[in-house]
């Protein structure tokens, strides 16, 4: 069972799964009495919450909904602060003009059909997902009231052709996944498991299949095996978290976790390479700077409602980058203000020198649009009504990461990824503003269609036999192993 390749480092244990060894390794057998028709779902997000509700609701599957954190909606999503594309016709807007604001804030390096598929499916999806109510959520975005009544509110943010951004005061993704992870917890097909990390992939004897994942949890250090023959979605997020300065919040969430689960496997020479375009980090242009702290998010809204870069001096210097000025392109804007960054300012004596200004525009309702930047500035003395920001740009988004078709599928069989663990080709080099959350919920949802579908049944039945197939081999090893130890022995190899 171990091969000549992986001897040194891993182990393939009767289950297929993959660790790190000491040299030595504990026989664990498969049990038939353990649950194994059910999808297993890593990350409690948009993504993985999409996943879990349309599998479990549209297409009857049971759904093991595990995260990080002790609650559902402590993760990535929860905090972006923006918003969530939708549409706005009204405006002239259209797919095909999403799609092209996608492709030249990507650099040009986006996959086409994977940018089509948000711009053509993404407002159903919020429809579907987040404004339909039971069984799935009932988010509360701001509206505005016009001569037709109230409708929902739309912003416009940088890159953007119109104004298609809905929002809830500048804590968007806070309200969208508190909401879905109630819809989450109150669907009777979904078990939430809270303060579980996952430690390894489970593979078939060949490698080619996943047959679910090896757990940790937190609180006990107890470990555990989760077979899952609907499949196993990695939604765990990115891995802006390991930079020094990020906008990504502290703890395990933001580590690169699902990367580094498929990454352990090629290394281990069981598959080919399953990530792609890594390097694609992309940097906000606008996080505040205060020494000896965390580096902490100032929207993209902010830009969009009319905020000003400046140097030290008062000099508004956006547009010596680009004919957009803070409207260009993230990566655009945030080379930008690291170049200023770097100058030494002549006359104000200051040692920072890149500031974000919104002090034109009415105090009242800045407070109303943005409550939580204001709460965390006030709290630090500052006061986004009258003072000057200090920012530099910081780690955001993961725009590589797990490679996936379109339907979520990863080159291991029956293992898929979403959101921003995933990379589909959607973002190219650089992500559109308010694409994120849009993401998670078209391919966290494309991933469930697929493990709803007839292909996605067929191979939900391979995967039930190849487990059968394991339980009578285990059958057969515990049988032999037990004429000379018990099967709990350590065997050494």
């Amino acid at each position: 069972m171990i091969s000549s390749s992986s001897r040194r480092l891993f182990v393939r244990r009767p289950s297929g799964v993959l660790r790190k060894s000491s040299g030595r390794t504990r026989v664990r057998y498969f049990s038939s009495a353990q649950p194994t028709d059910r999808l297993v779902v890593v990350g409690s997000g948009v993504a993985g919450s999409a996943t879990a509700l349309i599998a479990a609701e549209k297409y009857k599957i049971p759904v093991s909904l595990l995260f990080a954190g002790s609650i559902p909606h402590d993760c990535n999503s929860y905090w972006a602060q923006g918003g969530i594309i939708y549409e706005n016709y009204q405006h002239g807007d259209s797919p095909e003009l999403l799609a092209q604001d996608i492709v030249r804030a990507g650099a040009g390096l986006c996959q086409e059909d994977a940018v089509m598929k948000l711009a053509r499916e993404g407002p159903s999806r919020v429809e579907e997902l987040l404004l339909s109510g039971f069984p799935y959520a009932q988010v509360p975005f701001d509206t505005t009231t016009s001569g037709e009544g109230e409708e929902l509110s739309l912003c416009l943010e940088a890159s953007h052709a119109v104004p298609r951004i809905l929002h809830y005061a500048d804590h968007t993704g806070k309200v969208i996944t508190q909401h879905m992870t109630a819809a989450a917890a109150n669907h009777p097909l979904i078990t939430l498991v809270p303060d579980t990390l996952v430690t390894d992939l489970l593979t078939s004897d060949d490698g080619s299949t996943c047959l679910g994942v090896e757990t940790l949890h937190r609180p006990t250090n107890q470990t555990s095996t989760l077979y899952a023959s609907r499949g196993t979605v990695l939604c765990a997020g990115g891995l802006g978290g390991i930079y020094q300065h990020s906008t990504n919040p502290a703890g395990f969430n933001a580590l690169g976790s699902s990367v580094a689960l498929v990454e352990r496997l090629a290394a281990a020479a069981t598959t080919k390479t399953l990530t792609q375009d890594l390097e694609y980090v992309q940097f906000h242009p606008t996080s505040l700077c205060i020494p000896h702290e965390a580096r902490f998010l100032l929207t993209e809204a902010l830009r969009g409602e009319g905020a000003i870069l400046r140097n030290a001096e008062g000099y508004a210097f956006a547009r010596d980058f680009h004919p957009d000025g803070e409207l260009a392109p993230r990566d655009i804007v945030a080379r930008g203000v690291f170049a200023e960054s770097q100058k030494t300012s002549t006359s104000s004596g200051k040692i920072h020198n890149v500031f974000l200004d919104i002090t034109h525009r009415d105090a009242a309702y800045l407070r109303q649009r943005f409550p939580t930047i204001q709460t965390h500035l006030q709290s630090r003395g500052l006061d986004l009504t009258h003072d000057h920001l200090p920012v530099i740009p910081a780690a955001h988004y993961t725009c590589g990461g797990i490679s996936t078709d379109l339907q979520g599928r990863t080159g291991l069989t029956n293992l898929y990824a979403a959101g921003e663990a995933a990379r589909t080709g959607l973002h190219g080099g650089n992500r559109l503003a308010s694409t994120s959350l849009l993401e998670g919920l078209v391919y966290g949802a494309a991933v469930a269609d697929y493990c709803g579908s007839s292909e996605g049944q067929d191979l939900h039945d391979h995967v039930q036999g190849l487990l059968l197939q394991q339980h009578h081999d285990d059958d057969v090893s515990s049988s032999s192993a037990s004429s000379t130890s018990s099967p709990d022995a350590i065997v050494s190899h």
